[in-house]
């Protein structure tokens, strides 16, 4: 890292990251919070969707596994890239379902006999055997991965860097954490953990 140090590399990082369109906040987490947050997740995962399903979500862990992590709080402006593989639903090893952030493709599964389309944004196989005797066996869970954005390629300090979404629980968690720094009323508002190494 040369003579900037870490703390410099964190402000230059926070500042580019702020200056990316949605952004309302961003805090770094410390040993305990993502402690907490690793904790939080995993309870949740265990009863998702109303309790109809399970999940694993391998994001968050990715995210917590860096050198550093930070929460950024966003508003409805922030893009989350259209073709990000978030969340699938693995059913005995093969991926049965997912989420899909493009109305234009949500349009074609909507016409295709294959699919059923929930909530105008999970795309599920037809013949998928989902039911909660499947989750119950750990056969089915949903997956959440972590993705990447290119505006936070482009940033020189950030090594690595992988997006998550955690929560309900785990973004209450880091609401109440952090919301006598900052504002965090927006209606919308949502949380994303990101993780990197500094280069």
């Amino acid at each position: 890292m040369g003579s900037m140090s870490k703390r410099e590399a964190l402000e230059n990082v926070k500042t580019q990251i702020m200056s990316v369109k949605g952004v309302l906040g961003i805090a770094e987490l410390d040993e305990e919070q993502r402690k907490t947050v690793e904790y939080l997740e995993e309870m949740a995962m265990k009863n998702i969707f109303l309790g109809m399903g399970r999940g694993k979500n391998e994001g968050v862990k990715e995210s917590l596994s860096h050198e550093i992590t930070m929460v950024l709080f966003t508003d409805i402006n922030f893009d989350l890239p259209k073709d990000v593989n978030m969340m699938e639903l693995i059913s005995k090893g093969e991926v049965v379902g997912m989420a899909v952030m493009d109305l234009d493709k949500i349009k074609e599964f909507k016409k295709d006999k294959e699919y059923v389309v929930i909530s105008d944004f999970l795309v599920i196989r037809r013949d998928a055997k989902i039911n909660p005797a499947a989750f119950a066996s750990g056969d089915t869970f949903f997956l959440f991965n972590g993705f990447q954005i290119e505006q936070f390629s482009k940033i020189p300090e950030m090594k690595d860097h992988v997006l998550s979404i955690p929560s309900s629980p785990v973004f209450d968690f880091l609401k109440e954490e952090f919301k006598d720094r900052m504002i965090l009323f927006d209606p919308k508002l949502a949380s994303i953990l990101v993780g990197f190494n500094l280069s």
